[in-house]
């Protein structure tokens, strides 16, 4: 089981253009898993950070689905592989005092693996939904996953994730969880 009040959720890279090249998660999957994972960390007020980067010379935009769900929270524009190279997002991270760390993203060989890397280097439990990522390609996907569990990050789902912060489902709060993970019946 997770502790929720230890829990918080980065979003990497889940823009619009970006999103539209992964190869091993459908962009609508990938793009409906995330707003479950933003739906699922609202119920649980989990705090939430998005990391983007400039594209095409245009202002980041997030999918929308993602977006919907993420109202106010601050996006961190970084030019790097890792969010963890951006101050403003490390200092955001770690402001929360919360150590368990769920990174959801696109690319996973890139922006999610050295996310977590650098995560668990700076001391943070991790988990990475698969279902909220997408690759590049099947292959080096699971290179990445290969790696992301050999530096002691877990890969795992987001309704195993939901269901491990609210694993009651005869509470309120337990039903509501359940209400939101049954969207990603529905692909």
């Amino acid at each position: 089981m997770l502790d929720r009040n230890q829990v918080q959720v980065l979003f990497a890279d889940l823009q619009t253009q970006i999103v539209q090249r992964s190869k091993t998660n459908p962009p609508e999957a990938l793009s409906q898993s995330a707003a479950v994972l933003a739906n699922i960390a609202k119920l649980f007020s989990l705090p939430m950070h998005l990391s983007v980067v400039p594209e095409g010379g245009m202002a980041p935009e997030v999918i929308e689905e993602l977006a919907t769900e993420t109202i106010g929270v601050p996006q961190f524009l970084r030019m790097s592989a890792s969010p963890f190279m951006d101050e403003k997002t490390r200092i955001a991270l770690s402001s929360t005092g919360r150590r368990t760390l769920i990174i959801a993203g696109f690319a996973t060989e890139v922006v999610v693996l050295h996310a977590v890397q650098e995560a668990i280097a700076a001391g943070y439990q991790v988990y990475v939904p698969v279902d909220a990522c997408g690759g590049m390609s099947a292959r080096t996907e699971k290179a990445a996953f290969r790696e992301i569990e050999a530096a002691g990050g877990v890969t795992t789902s987001v309704v195993t994730l939901a269901t491990a912060m609210a694993p009651d489902f005869t509470t309120e709060l337990g039903q509501q969880m359940f209400a939101i993970v049954q969207k990603l019946r529905l692909q």
